[in-house]
């Protein structure tokens, strides 16, 4: 009798452990302003869209545009899959950092766990 070659796990495989980070999820609003008009804005949903990830700093850079120094700072996150995290859309993390994601890879399409790539922008120190 022929042994069948042990492949691995067809399901991936997360330490869930290293989800110590909650980030919230933000939707775009109006608020009005006396001299400026109405401005765009971003804040968290209601009721609260919340997901726990592990984050990996992947690079920082330097970008000078208009005359300003900009700094950027790319991220990925993992946690498990949320359906609700989607491209172009805001996240703030519990310390206050928001980020744009930028792409969403649903690992292996078995909506297990989602790895986020986002781009940083604000102080996120």
């Amino acid at each position: 009798m022929a042994k069948k070659a042990n492949l691995g796990s067809a399901w991936p495989v997360i330490d869930s452990g290293e989800f110590r980070h909650t980030i919230f999820l933000m939707e775009p609003t109006i608020e009005s302003d006396p001299i400026a008009g109405a401005i765009g804005k971003y804040a968290l949903v209601n009721p609260p869209v919340t997901a726990q990830v592990k984050i990996d700093y992947m690079r920082g850079a330097e970008v000078f545009k208009s005359g300003q120094d900009i700094s950027q700072v790319f991220v990925n996150m993992t946690g498990w899959f949320r359906a609700q995290f989607n491209p172009g859309c805001h996240v703030q993390t519990n310390d206050g950092d928001e980020f744009i994601v930028q792409y969403v890879e649903n690992v292996k399409r078995m909506n297990t766990y989602m790895v986020l790539s986002c781009i940083g922008f604000g102080l996120n120190d």
